[in-house]
């Protein structure tokens, strides 16, 4: 067993010198075996027919261990090998496809040049642009008015109706006025805040849109190939907002010319009123 054990030592001292790896595996096979294969033999019965015994275990055990890497573990190796140089072959081809005829590098590089060249060229502008301030109020009433109509909040309506009031007067009181001169005055008013409302609305909704649209542009400068179909999607999305708040608008005026259709019949109204009111006051004074 002895001697085994030093053959042993002797096959990993040649494993660590390159080039013996394959024998390292075959020593390392070779002593398990024999470690549950030979017998020990008894130290009484221990001679040279033991001995060449034992090499002839040996060396059967290592031919047969060196038949079976040769005959089968090494055919098995070689077309795995084979076969990973294959699948290797064919992603390079599909990678190849997707960078030269999907999705071009130097077209979409080109596309992402054309992009930042557009957004260092008219993105400051455009809020240069947007930024103009065109207040022209010149009296206290008016510009609070005009300031609150122009400041894109969407929550400060009490500010709204307090500031045009304070600008165009409030409603009579009954006692002051006729009751279809104050319906008409109150109506009128009601549709004209509303629409300042609906305006600022529409504003806060464009620097939404605004800022939405320099989102997407920024994201057109690091897109990766294969994502521009989401970008267009945000895009399309953007635009449709855009164009609810266009018919919102639209929406809007339509109504400011169906007030003022009403306003032009109520005045109408109000003169036949008059009319049958003076009639009676002058029948009355004639009795």
């Amino acid at each position: 067993m002895k001697i085994v054990l030093l053959l042993g030592a002797a096959v990993l001292l040649a494993g660590a010198r390159p080039g013996f790896s394959k024998v390292l595996a075959v020593g390392v096979t070779i002593l398990l075996l024999c470690g549950a294969v030979a017998p020990q033999p008894a130290h009484a019965q221990f001679g040279l027919d033991a001995l060449t015994g034992l090499f002839g275990s040996v060396n059967s055990v290592a031919q047969s261990v060196l038949d079976f890497v040769e005959d089968t573990m090494q055919p098995i190796l070689e077309a795995i090998s084979e076969t990973s140089q294959s699948i290797q072959d064919f992603a390079q081809q599909i990678q190849e496809l997707w960078e030269t005829v999907v999705w071009p590098l130097d077209a979409i590089e080109s596309a992402k040049n054309l992009a930042r060249q557009l957004i260092a060229q008219f993105r400051g502008v455009l809020d240069a642009l947007y930024l103009i301030n065109v207040n022209s109020a010149q009296l206290a009433n008016p510009r609070g008015l005009e300031s609150v109509m122009r400041n894109g909040n969407v929550n400060d309506q009490a500010q709204l109706e307090a500031a045009f009031r304070r600008t165009f007067g409030a409603v009579p009181a009954a006692t002051d006025a006729h009751p279809e001169e104050r319906d008409l005055i109150d109506v009128d008013d009601a549709l004209a805040i509303d629409q300042l409302m609906t305006l600022k609305i529409a504003d806060a909704a464009a620097d939404r849109t605004l800022a939405a649209a320099e989102q997407i542009e920024d994201e057109a400068t690091t897109t990766a190939p294969g994502t521009a179909a989401y970008l267009s999607a945000a895009a399309y999305i953007a635009a449709l907002q855009s164009q609810a708040h266009m018919q919102r608008m639209i929406a809007g005026q339509m109504r400011q010319e169906a007030a003022r259709l009403a306003h032009d019949t109520m005045i109408l109204k109000r003169s036949a009123t008059f009319t049958l009111e003076s009639r009676e006051k002058i029948r009355d004074l004639n009795q």
